[in-house]
């Protein structure tokens, strides 16, 4: 696409999104306060003066908080790799190099800044309903993450519904500019000539980068410009084409906490509560009006009565005319224990628009059994599955084979990642998730059968037979991965028979061997030596 066609797209764009504006503005100044530059622009550090009740903004930040566990626990893996391909995944190469690809992958999380971006990312599904994070090979770190605002995210769908279009438009300094793309793509343009200039480096000049598919390229090429996604950075002023190049993946990870099928952007808790949000905040203005009036009511004077000004400080001197009345405090009359009641009601309706209340399914519940604690948490996860389960297939599994890619292309210079075994060269994974809503799931499929060995324990001391129907080591294996153990932690399927084929072996032969003594008199009480080929002539040989 040629400059002028990058500027008139995001004009259409920027019309398409013009509708959200002013309710991501309301969103912000309620949910993100400090962060809330939509269509009203402040300056840094600069404090909203209109905003009485925090409510929505604690509760954002908990439902944040709350999925970040969820989705990727600090204490434990959040997922793991397979393969799809049910042989394949007993091969212990294949085994052992994806057990060290989810190690090295969880290990360059932690070392980049991940998990400060993906917390501002939550933050931004739960107040503007749609998020959007980019990610890039780090200068210093293999990885870099990067949340963008709202505010300066551009996007459009494809025929499926998917993200494939991002523009972002953002503003660099002349200094800034020639650090990012050199004197070489700058040339012949102002921006050059304002760096060369101490005064105006610090001039601002516009941006625009745009990402969308490249519909025309030859994937056996190893080039920028024969890639599946388009990278244009373009220079609003004499509208110049800085750079273009090209992305393996989309690097823009755009997901939506809700979205009808009928708009371009999500929708979010904020928006659905917002009602009750601007209701509260009124309410709690009006509670501080009558806790001021009780407290330090207004004073009741006669007309002509007395000398102002009125000295109403602690240990002030009223001063009156003789035979006048005394001045006397206005009595405030205002329900604050109602106000009170009503403000706590709409707040917790604002904590359970939330689901706060799901992701703390005891929060309100006491001296229960655990039968009905488990029955409880049962019943939440499942409520909580459709969250979890958008954040995982919208965010997570993109941003893992991004991750992947980059790393990928990394080893090729410093060798990060493991040798990949020539069985899946063709073959094709899939991400299993850990985090705390996966493992409660799976929890339940191994208290499923202590429930079911329970049930039949009584019979099994008459009949037992029933227990052929279970194929043991499986449920092991299954509950071993339930509970969190690592893989390299279990034997291969190989090595746990070969074992098994020894102590059977160790076993009977020291059957035989105690067998031996008995069997020894014995042939020495008949008149021949025992026949070639019996039993009792090879435990003879083996004892020899």
């Amino acid at each position: 696409m040629e400059p002028e066609q990058i500027i008139k797209r995001l004009e259409v764009l920027s019309t398409n999104r013009s509708n959200w504006e002013s309710l991501w503005q309301d969103c912000g100044d309620y949910g993100m306060p400090q962060n809330n530059q939509i269509t009203a622009k402040k300056a840094e550090g600069e404090r909203s003066n209109d905003l009485f009740d925090t409510t929505a903004e604690d509760s954002n930040i908990q439902l944040a908080a709350a999925q970040y566990s969820y989705l990727f626990p600090t204490d434990s893996r959040a997922f793991v790799l397979k393969v799809d391909d049910n042989k394949l995944s007993k091969v212990d190469e294949v085994k052992n190099w994806l057990e060290e690809m989810t190690r090295i992958i969880h290990l360059k999380l932690v070392q980049s800044n991940f998990r400060q971006a993906f917390f501002g990312f939550l933050k931004s599904l739960g107040c503007y309903g749609t998020a959007c994070m980019y990610i890039e090979k780090g200068k210093k770190k293999p990885l870099n993450f990067v949340n963008y605002h709202m505010s300066e995210i551009f996007i459009d769908l494809n025929s499926e519904g998917d993200v494939d279009t991002v523009y972002r438009p953002y503003e660099y300094t002349a200094r800034q500019a020639v650090q990012e793309f050199g004197e070489d793509a700058l040339k012949g343009t102002p921006v050059l000539e304002a760096a060369e200039s101490v005064g105006n480096q610090n001039k601002k000049f516009e941006f625009i980068h745009a990402v969308y598919p490249r519909t025309d390229f030859d994937d056996s090429k190893d080039d920028s410009v024969n890639m599946p996604w388009v990278s244009h950075y373009v220079l609003k002023v004499g509208k110049v084409t800085i750079s273009e190049s090209g992305y393996e993946e989309m690097p823009y990870m755009v997901d939506f906490f809700d979205k009808d099928a009928r708009e371009t952007y999500g929708r979010s808790p904020m928006m659905k509560k917002l009602p009750d949000i601007k209701m509260v905040n009124r309410m709690q203005k009006t509670r501080i009006k009558g806790w001021e009036k009780a407290t330090d009511p207004p004073i009741v004077v006669p007309d002509d009565g007395s000398i102002w000004p009125l000295a109403t400080q602690p240990g002030g001197v009223l001063f009156k005319r003789a035979g006048s009345d005394d001045p006397t405090w206005f009595e405030f009359k205002g329900n604050m224990r109602d106000m009170e009641e009503a403000i706590k009601s709409i707040q917790g309706s604002i904590r359970t628009g939330f689901f706060l209340d799901m992701f703390d399914p005891l929060i309100d519940r006491k001296n229960m059994t655990a039968t009905e604690t488990i029955a409880r948490i049962d019943q939440t996860m499942r409520f909580l599955t459709p969250m979890i389960g958008r954040r995982q297939s919208g965010f997570s599994n993109p941003m893992i084979t991004r991750v992947i890619g980059i790393l990928s292309r990394s080893n090729r210079e410093n060798e990060q990642l493991p040798e990949q075994p020539g069985e899946l060269v063709d073959a094709e994974y899939s991400i299993e998730y850990l985090g705390k809503l996966a493992l409660v799931l799976k929890t339940l499929e191994s208290e499923g059968l202590a429930k079911l060995l329970a049930n039949w324990a009584p019979l099994g001391e008459v009949d037992s037979s029933f227990m052929d129907n279970l194929d043991t080591d499986e449920a092991f294996r299954d509950d071993a991965r339930n509970s969190g153990v690592p893989a390299s932690w279990l034997k291969t399927i190989d090595k746990r028979d070969e074992d098994r084929a020894k102590k059977a072996q160790q076993l009977l032969s020291q059957q035989m061997a105690e067998q031996l003594p008995d069997l020894t008199k014995s042939v020495k009480n008949v008149s021949q030596a025992p026949e070639e080929g019996s039993l009792v002539k090879e435990m003879l040989n083996d004892a020899a």
